[in-house]
């Protein structure tokens, strides 16, 4: 019966494969969500990270040796990233759709559940606490970054995370993953895209690096 039920969902399973502005990076859309939509994108870069996040990323991290980078799990998409020396995508491509298909058939989920629970009950923000002028320019740099940025790269299988921001020289902190990690093009993402945006609208903002 099991498997009979696991056949069907396969047979009805869709994966959409899309090609990044990094020719080693990959970005698989399954037909349905991945994690919560309030969990942040998860990038796993070694073993040991994925045998605390999740069992989906120690799998494509499995397939050949050392030979996927990292694997970026996202509400809906998955990027996997593979070395400049691996196997060309006609020969990987293949055994991640395997594991993908195998693995979210069976209704295994692709982050840990204690991971997940975690990430619940990080602390929010006070929102009636009183901001410094530090809190609000930082909360103005998040915003702009979750709806104006974070969005284009998202489309292109990566994500941008915030790392800090030093008010005395101005400079943002960012940290791209996934497809934009390695991307030739992610100097100019981040200072022809992401610098000159923050610094139109935030004055405070006069440099972005990663």
């Amino acid at each position: 019966m099991l498997n009979r039920l696991a056949n069907t969902f396969k047979r009805s399973m869709f994966i959409q494969t899309h090609a990044t502005p990094n020719p080693n990076a990959l970005k698989f859309t399954p037909s349905l969500q991945l994690i919560p939509k309030n969990v942040p994108t998860v990038e796993v870069s070694n073993i040991k990270d994925a045998l605390l996040k999740s069992d989906l990323a120690f799998k494509l991290l499995s397939i050949d040796d050392k030979r996927i980078s990292s694997v970026l799990l996202g509400s809906d998409f998955i990027t996997v990233v593979k070395t400049p020396q691996a196997d060309d995508w006609s020969i990987l491509k293949p055994q991640i759709f395997s594991v993908l298909t195998e693995h979210l058939a069976m209704g295994q989920p692709a982050l840990k559940a204690d991971y997940i629970q975690k990430v619940a009950e990080t602390d929010p923000l006070d929102e009636d606490a009183e901001m410094s002028e530090y809190d609000e320019i930082v909360m103005l740099i998040k915003e702009l970054i979750q709806t104006r940025i974070r969005p284009a790269i998202l489309e292109d299988g990566g994500d941008v995370v915030y790392m800090g921001f030093d008010l005395e020289s101005g400079t943002v902190t960012l940290k791209l993953i996934g497809a934009c990690k390695s991307c030739g093009s992610s100097e100019v993402t981040l200072k022809n895209g992401i610098e000159e945006m923050l610094r139109y609208y935030i004055d405070e903002v006069k440099l972005v690096e990663q």
